[in-house]
């Protein structure tokens, strides 16, 4: 049985999901042309994985030159990785699960950064940072839950002409102290 952490952690897969994940369903000529660097066929291939998973759905389908195309919708009730499975994933997989959700989270800000002047990052949001943070296991839980409940108030806001669509991507990475 494949891992959902190997379906969802795999550079192709992860950029089909992201543009579905922004709530308007796509069919394979939108995602070839909004991913660009991806051959159909191997789109096809991607999506019926995910599909075949449960991690996305055809959402509608339209006639297209008396075609019928299907448009795809994440599931998004289905894409967490299960506990179990981070637990008894191998050190291995967890560096190549980094790498490929690294090396999605480069080529966004690469895109990002090669179509938008400097003079706009403040006012549109980019940044990124990392810094050292000092917390007991108890302040560590109630930043988490903080974190979680100021991103609960806005992940169900639909796309509008006021809303630009932001990427957020976060990590906590617990380093080994030597003496205090």
């Amino acid at each position: 049985m494949t891992k959902k952490a190997d379906l969802l952690l795999h550079p192709v897969r992860m950029r089909i999901l992201q543009h579905l994940l922004l709530g308007t369903p796509l069919t394979i000529a939108q995602l070839t042309e909004a991913l660009g660097d991806v051959p159909q066929a191997t789109l096809y291939r991607h999506v019926n994985l995910l599909l075949k998973a449960e991690l996305i759905e055809v959402a509608d389908t339209k006639k297209v030159k008396g075609t019928e195309e299907r448009l795809f919708l994440a599931r998004e009730d289905n894409l967490k990785i299960p506990e179990h499975e981070i637990e008894t994933t191998s050190i291995e997989d967890h560096i190549r699960y980094f790498s490929v959700f690294h090396s999605n989270l480069l080529q966004l800000a690469t895109t990002y950064l090669s179509n938008t002047p400097p003079d706009k990052y403040k006012e549109e949001g980019f940044g990124y940072w990392s810094t050292p943070i000092h917390v007991s296991d108890g302040e560590f839980v109630e930043l988490f839950q903080s974190i979680n409940q100021c991103l609960e108030k806005v992940l169900d806001n639909q796309p509008s002409a006021e809303r630009k669509t932001r990427i957020f991507a976060g990590m906590f990475i617990p380093q080994n102290s030597g003496p205090v």
